[in-house]
């Protein structure tokens, strides 16, 4: 194991650690802070294309951010594990239908859901575990969201607490800079 790998898995123990020790108002209050921060932004871009995330353990649910793009009338793309390190995308709108899928997270059903190629303008929410302010992410470690932007050009945007903060993450050739990060209702956008 090298340096930079020892690090990650150190780093990741101590924020998921950090993550799941925040309290329920506390976590309520960033949740909505963030919400609305991301609303305000996907507002100020015109955004007509969302890919986000269903909330898996301790991460920030974005469910306000969902329905408030079901009301506008778009889907919203959510990601299903498909195999090793690849994930596929889902236009979905209410009612959803989910199915329990790879590490316990909650998928869409395919067959109310089918698979889509993720439109190139789409505004990409994505979950972590650690982000820096400019816009470097520590994943959880199996690569689905470095290579899923690798392929996508539209703006993508890490999402979580405000204690998954830290400006000294370990990098790789692989890891892909975000184009902004919204921690707790904080909004940190990032210039190409």
């Amino acid at each position: 194991m090298n340096d930079v790998t020892e690090r990650k898995q150190t780093l990741r123990r101590r924020m998921r650690a950090d993550r799941t020790a925040l309290s329920e108002i506390h976590r309520q209050a960033e949740t909505t802070a963030c919400n609305q921060a991301v609303i305000t932004y996907l507002k100020k871009i015109n955004a007509t294309t969302v890919a986000s995330y269903l909330a898996a353990g301790s991460e920030i649910n974005l469910d306000q951010v969902h329905h408030y793009c079901w009301q506008l009338g778009q889907a919203v793309y959510l990601p299903r594990v498909i195999g090793l390190g690849t994930l596929s995308w889902h236009a979905t709108k209410p009612p959803l239908r989910l199915v329990h899928g790879a590490y316990g997270i909650s998928e869409p059903d395919t067959a109310h859901h089918p698979p889509l190629t993720l439109p190139p303008d789409a505004v990409v929410l994505v979950p972590g575990i650690a982000f820096a302010a400019d816009g470097h992410r520590l994943g959880q470690g199996q690569g689905f969201y470095d290579r899923a932007l690798a392929q996508h050009r539209g703006p993508a945007i890490g999402i979580g607490f405000s204690c998954q903060r830290d400006d000294d993450l370990p990098r790789e050739e692989h890891d892909r800079r975000l184009d902004g990060v919204i921690l707790g209702g904080d909004v940190m956008l990032i210039s190409p």
